[in-house]
């Protein structure tokens, strides 16, 4: 990724909207959404992917921090696996 699409990538997360919501399966929902956002702003970078996580456990509650870790942990892990194929 080019240091002109890592700036794109955070300017666009930064311009990026919250959403409250209330979830039978916040889980499942977290994962939806971190990978929307991926998708939607195009990160690649492992510091644009740590931002997203930064994002994330600044929006929402203590409590969910520790489920929003092991979701983004799972996704992490699953792009990384991704691109060694």
């Amino acid at each position: 990724m080019s240091s002109s699409s890592n700036s794109s990538s955070r300017r666009n997360l930064s311009d990026s909207l919250a959403i409250v919501k209330s979830s039978f399966d916040p889980q499942r929902d977290f994962r939806d959404s971190m990978v929307e956002m991926i998708v939607e702003n195009n990160i690649k970078a492992s510091k644009d992917l740590e931002d997203l996580l930064a994002c994330y456990l600044s929006l929402n509650s203590d409590e969910y921090h520790d489920l929003i870790i092991k979701v983004f942990k799972q996704i992490w892990f699953d792009l990384t696996h991704i691109q060694l194929k």
